[in-house]
């Protein structure tokens, strides 16, 4: 009965027990929802893999993979063997006719058209960001 007449003495400590203790129930609550936030999403991407990547068609990308190194392997032996009779002025000639043949072609682009169409779409922007500039300047 010595005891049943006092009352808890409450101290400072024991608010601050109370606040670490609700902040850390909250902290655990956003964890509990992040953990299962980020195994639902884990659930689903993989599910999504597994549908969109089935065996069939990851053997296909292997194997298109394969033959495109099997086509470099090629190409990189075919460019190490000997050139055979070609001569560099065979080469020089092959050259200058490809830049004749681009010289040409060039006449008939409409170059003048291609720089309006690219001034405009300059000026469009320009003016774009003019008005953005001005719209979110704030007034003095």
């Amino acid at each position: 009965m010595y005891f049943a007449d006092k009352h808890p003495v409450r101290t400072r400590f024991d608010t601050i027990r109370t606040i670490a203790s609700v902040v850390s129930a909250v902290c655990l609550l956003a964890l509990t929802i992040g953990f299962f936030a980020a195994g639902t999403y884990t659930v689903r991407t993989v599910s999504q893999l597994q549908q969109t990547y089935h065996p069939e068609r990851l053997g296909s990308i292997i194997s298109d993979a394969s033959d495109t190194m099997k086509t470099i392997h090629q190409t990189t032996t075919m460019l190490k063997s000997s050139r055979g009779d070609v001569t560099i002025m065979d080469d020089l000639h092959n050259l200058i006719k490809s830049l004749e043949d681009l010289a040409n072609s060039l006449q008939t682009l409409h170059v003048d058209q291609f720089l309006k169409e690219s001034s405009t779409w300059r000026d469009i922007g320009t003016h774009f960001f003019q008005g953005l500039k001005h719209t979110l300047e704030e007034p003095n």
